[in-house]
Formats: structure tokens, sequence, C-alpha cells
């Protein structure tokens, strides 16, 4: 197989991840209507947890105190984050459960500064505003109240900016694969010891909650973590993170398509500003390096090489 074909087929695959990840909000949505947050987050790592070590069981071996630890933290910091997102989802619509945890995008590189020393550069700050006005236009009530799935939504956002920066430096010392599996395992069982601590035992549930958590555990995040893993060698960092950026875009036609959601201007506004905050956090677009940021007073950092993301 040829590169040129080999790129396009590994960018068809992160594609047919973002509509996965899309699709996984409606789902969520769904199963929020039977079963309570925790347990599902907790059902959908335990289905992913044993699938991944039925493929990879001849290297769980090579599993040790370390990979364990570090599963450990990324898994509490995965549990969190979907935690919450579930939360979120339970009480708002699956649009904006989806566009308000992809804030995730913007404040990585924020988080970076505090950890790494790494200065946001213009784009990224610049990304930030437009995302706060993105964000109120979304969530604010007249009176500047928030609603409470929108507010568990962005602390879900928030959670995800931890585990991705914590995930990224883990990666360096730990087998990816490995830690997968790990901080799966971890993830359903803070999840489990939750649902058991605070949520009431289902007596029962509509029989597609099933379907719902089947497709959460092994689309959403078994296949669809093997698939950008394979599909992102391939495939330059600017291009990958353009595509995957598309998650909330997918979440919100699914939730209009499947769950019948309305769309009012002032939310429609809201949704174009966080996902222009995005591709400006991610792309950082040419036309503007040449343009007006070049003559700003506020320094622009040189680009990373790509395929230098971890």
């Amino acid at each position: 197989m040829n590169a040129k074909k080999q790129l396009r087929l590994a960018e068809l695959g992160l594609l047919v991840v973002t509509i996965i990840w899309g699709s996984g909000f409606v789902a969520v949505k769904s199963a929020t209507g039977s079963l309570e947050p925790a347990a599902i987050v907790a059902l959908r790592f335990a289905i992913a947890a044993v699938l991944m070590c039925v493929v990879f069981f001849r290297r769980l071996k090579k599993i040790d105190k370390g990979c364990i630890k570090a599963g450990a933290l990324a898994g509490f910091l995965y549990y969190l984050a979907f935690y919450l997102q579930t939360l979120g989802a339970k009480y708002t619509t699956a649009g904006k459960n989806a566009f308000l945890t992809a804030v995730y995008v913007v404040l990585v590189p924020f988080l970076y500064w505090i950890i790494k020393n790494q200065r946001p550069d213009v784009y990224n700050i610049s990304a930030a505003f437009l995302c706060l006005i993105g964000i109120g236009l979304l969530s604010l009530n007249a009176d500047f109240s928030i609603n409470m799935g929108d507010g568990f939504s962005l602390l879900g956002g928030v959670g995800f900016t931890a585990q991705i920066v914590a995930a990224a430096i883990l990666t360096q010392k730990h087998d990816p694969i490995l830690l997968s599996v790990t901080q799966f395992g971890f993830a359903a069982l803070f999840a489990a010891i939750t649902s058991l601590l605070t949520e009431p035992i289902p007596t029962q549930f509509a029989p597609d909650a099933l379907t719902y958590i089947l497709y959460l555990g092994v689309f959403s995040t078994m296949i669809a973590l093997l698939l950008q893993t394979v599909c992102q060698k391939y495939v330059p960092a600017s291009k990958a993170s353009l595509i995957l950026s598309l998650e909330s875009v997918f979440g919100c036609i699914c939730g209009i398509i499947f769950l019948h959601e309305a769309l009012s201007e002032r939310i429609l506004a809201g949704f174009v500003l966080i996902f222009g905050a995005i591709l400006l956090s991610e792309v950082k677009p040419a036309f503007l390096r040449v343009g007006f940021l070049k003559k700003s007073s506020i320094p622009i950092q040189r680009e990373e090489k790509e395929g230098s993301e971890g």
C-alpha cells in the first residue's frame, strides 16, 4: 500500500473514531433513563477492560507495579471525568454535553503551563476567550445561573483536561496498551464503588439500556481507542487533532437526529464559538499567522513538529 492511500485510510479511520465518540453522547444520554451515572461508567469500563485483557492477554505479564500505580492515577482521573460527563448528560442535552465537555481542548495548554511551564501561545489565549463566550451563550440563564447538567458537563471537561495531561506524561514511561488496560480497570472499580455507596441498586431497566452500555464499552471505549492509536501513527498531529475535534459536532448532530433535540439561535451561536475556539487552539490557522497576529505585541510560540504530540 502506498503512503498516500495509507494516509487516506488512516484519516478515514480517525473520522470513524470521531463519529463513534459523537454518537456515544446519545448512548450515554439514553442510558441515563434507566441507569444511574456511576453504574453506567462502571459497566462501560468493565466491559472495555475485560475485552482489552482478552485481546492483549500475552502482554499482561509485562504489567509491573509502576504501571499499576500509573493506571490507578490515570484511572481515577478517567473515572472522575466520565462520571461528571455522565452526570451532565442526565440533566442536559446530548449536544450541549458534547460541546461543553470539549472545552478540554482549550484548557489542556493552560494546565501544561502550570505543570511543565510551557506558556500558551496567542492562539490558545484567544481560543480561551472565544470558548468562555460560547459557554456563556450555552449555559447561562437570564439571572446568570447555570443549569446543573451544563455545570457537570463543564466539570467533566476539566476532568478530561487533567486526564489528558496525566496520560501524556505517563505514556512516556509505560506501554500505552498496558496503561489503558489498567486505567480502564481502575476506572471501573472507582465507579463501581461510587455506585454502590451513592446510588440505588436498579431493580429493572429498559432492554435498550444494555445495548447502550455494550455500545459504550465495546465501540466508544475499546474499539475507538485502538483505532485512534493505530491511525494516529500515519496522520500528522495537526491534521489528526482537526479531525478528532469534530467529536462535538457529531455529538450535536446525533442528538438532533436520534433524540430530536432542538437548536435555538443562541445555542447554535454557542456551539459555533466553542467549535471555533477548538479549531483555533488545535489548528492555529496559517492565515492568522501572516496576518494581524504577527503584528501583535503578544509573542507567538513556534509550533512543535508534526507528530510530536504524546
